[in-house]
């Protein structure tokens, strides 16, 4: 499961999947700004059919780690 979000996440974000870790924030990658943020919420809910709320899209934007476990989390 990592590996599929890392690849949708590098797609949609025109990163390199090896710039990825569980300490990526926004601040370590220029393309992960906040537009880009709403773009990546729009291809997961879509790639996985989950509906992410507000407060959840906040959180998020944190670190990749925190991304990836509301992914996991949200799939099952």
């Amino acid at each position: 499961m990592e590996e599929r979000i890392k690849s949708i996440f590098s797609t949609v974000i025109d990163v390199s999947p090896d710039q990825l870790h569980d300490e990526t924030t926004p601040n370590d990658l220029g393309n992960w700004n906040s537009l880009n943020h709403l773009v990546l919420i729009a291809a997961f809910e879509e790639e996985f059919s989950i509906n992410i709320d507000p407060e959840e899209i906040t959180i998020m934007w944190e670190s990749f780690s925190k991304f990836k476990g509301l992914i996991v989390q949200k799939v099952g």
